[in-house]
C-alpha cells in the first residue's frame, strides 16, 4: 500500500513536468499519482495500519493536498473503504503538499522576465524550467549582460571586467554556462564562433596576451634574439627571424629549464602555449617539432591538438618503454575518453592503456640522465 511519503516523493518528481505543462497551457489536472494500492495482508489490523495515515494526510482532512477516491472491499466479512485513485485536483494542492510554492513563484517570475526581455525565448523558457528555477536569483543580471552583447556588435575591444555592465566584477566569469545558453539563442549567428567553446573566443571578447616562453638550447642561435631565454606574445613570437632545426614543446617548467642543450634547437614552455598553438607559426612549421607532455590521457590529448596544425610533430618520452621504466612513480587519475584521430597507432595504444587503467606519469618523474641517454633514439627515427 502506498504511503504519504511515497505520494510526496512521486509528486515531487512530477513537479517540473507539471509546471512545464501549465506554462504551455496544457491540461494536466487532475494529476493522478500512479501507485500500488493493493493491501499487504487481508485482516482489519493490516488495513487500519495502512489506511489511517493515508487518510489523515489527505485533502479530505487537511483541506489541501492529495485527494482519494475510495472503493469498498470485503475484509473479514465486512465492507471496508480502500483507495481506488489518488490524485491532486489543482496546482495549489500539489504546491501545498510538496512545499514548492516558492519554487513555482520563482519559475513564473523568471518565465515572464525572460519572455519580456527576449520574446524569441518564450517557448524555449517553457522547455527549460530547471534553468528558470536555478537562475531565478541571477536572471536580472544575466539579462543585463545578454542585452549588452545583443546591442553591441563584436569585436568587443575590452577585457571581460571592463565591459560597461552594471553587474559585480566576477559575475560574467561565474555564470559563463548560463550566459552561453541565452547568448547562443539571441545573437546573430555571424556574431558567434561556434567552433570555440572558450567564452572569450566564442563572442570575440578581448583576451589577455598569451606569452610564449622560449629557451635557446644552442648558443649559435642567441644572436638572432640577443638572449638565452625570453617571453613573447604569441603574435610576436611568430615574427622571430630565425629557423631553428629542432623545437621542443615541454609541458613542465622544471623539465623545460633543465632540458639538455642541443645543436640548432630551442625549447618552448608548453604551459599556456599548448592549448593555443593553433596559430600558424612559420618557423615552428618548418622545424622538426617534438612534444613532451605528461604520460597521461591529457598529455596525448594535447599532442592530438598540436598535430591538427603541425601534423609532422613527434612525441618524445611518451612511449611504453619510458612508462615501464618509471612506472613505480605513476599515480591514479581518471579521465574522459575522446577520439584522438591524430595519434599514431603505438601512441593510441598507450593512450588507451592509460585511460583504461586511470594511470598518470608526470614528466618530471623521468630523470635527466634517462633523457640525455635516449634523445638520440628519437633523432634517428
Amino acid at each position: 500500500m502506498i504511503t504519504p511519503k511515497d505520494i510526496f516523493d512521486k509528486a515531487n518528481k512530477q513537479f517540473i513536468k507539471t509546471v512545464t505543462a501549465l506554462l504551455k497551457g496544457q491540461e494536466i489536472f487532475p494529476l493522478i499519482i500512479p501507485a500500488n494500492k493493493s493491501l499487504q495482508g487481508t485482516n482489519y489490523s493490516d488495513l487500519k495500519a495502512a489506511i489511517v495515515p493515508l487518510y489523515q494526510q489527505s485533502k479530505e482532512v487537511k483541506g489541501k493536498g492529495y485527494s482519494i477516491d475510495w472503493k469498498e472491499k470485503m475484509i473479514e466479512g465486512t465492507k471496508q473503504k480502500i483507495p481506488a485513485k489518488i490524485y491532486f485536483e489543482t496546482i495549489e494542492d500539489l504546491l501545498f503538499y510538496t512545499k514548492r510554492h516558492d519554487d513555482y513563484q520563482k519559475i513564473q517570475k523568471s518565465d515572464g522576465l525572460l519572455a519580456a526581455s527576449f520574446p524569441q525565448l518564450t517557448e524555449w523558457a517553457k522547455d527549460n524550467i530547471v534553468f528558470l528555477l536555478s537562475q531565478s536569483e541571477n536572471l536580472v543580471d544575466l539579462i543585463k549582460v545578454c542585452n549588452y552583447f545583443k546591442q553591441n556588435q563584436p569585436p568587443h575591444n575590452l577585457y571581460l571586467r571592463e565591459l560597461p555592465i552594471e553587474v559585480h566584477s566576477k559575475f560574467i566569469e561565474d555564470n559563463i554556462a548560463s550566459l552561453r545558453k541565452i547568448l547562443d539563442l539571441i545573437l546573430p549567428a555571424k556574431w558567434i564562433d561556434n567552433n570555440s567553446i572558450d567564452f572569450l573566443n566564442r563572442y570575440n571578447i578581448k583576451k589577455p596576451n598569451i606569452y610564449t616562453q622560449i629557451r635557446v638550447l644552442d648558443e649559435s642561435l642567441r644572436p638572432a634574439i640577443g638572449f638565452n631565454e625570453l617571453a613573447l606574445t604569441l603574435d610576436d613570437s611568430a615574427l622571430l627571424g630565425w629557423n631553428p632545426e629542432k623545437v621542443f614543446i615541454i609541458e613542465n617548467k622544471a623539465c623545460f629549464l633543465s632540458f639538455p642543450n642541443i645543436k640548432n634547437a630551442v625549447a618552448i614552455f608548453g604551459e599556456g602555449f599548448k592549448s593555443r598553438i593553433s596559430k600558424h607559426i612559420t618557423w615552428l612549421a618548418n622545424a622538426e617539432l617534438y612534444c613532451w607532455f605528461d604520460l597521461d590521457a591529457a598529455g596525448f590529448e594535447m599532442l592530438n591538438i598540436i598535430r591538427q596544425y603541425y601534423p609532422n610533430a613527434r612525441s618524445i618520452f611518451m612511449d611504453k618503454i619510458t612508462y615501464k621504466t618509471f612506472n613505480q612513480f605513476s599515480v591514479t587519475s581518471s579521465y574522459r575518453k575522446l577520439p584522438l584521430n591524430n595519434l599514431q597507432s603505438v601512441e593510441l595504444k598507450l593512450y588507451e592503456f592509460l585511460q583504461a587503467n586511470n594511470k598518470r606519469l608526470e614528466q618530471e618523474r623521468i630523470t635527466n640522465q634517462y633523457i640525455k641517454e635516449h634523445l638520440d633514439d628519437y633523432f634517428s627515427i
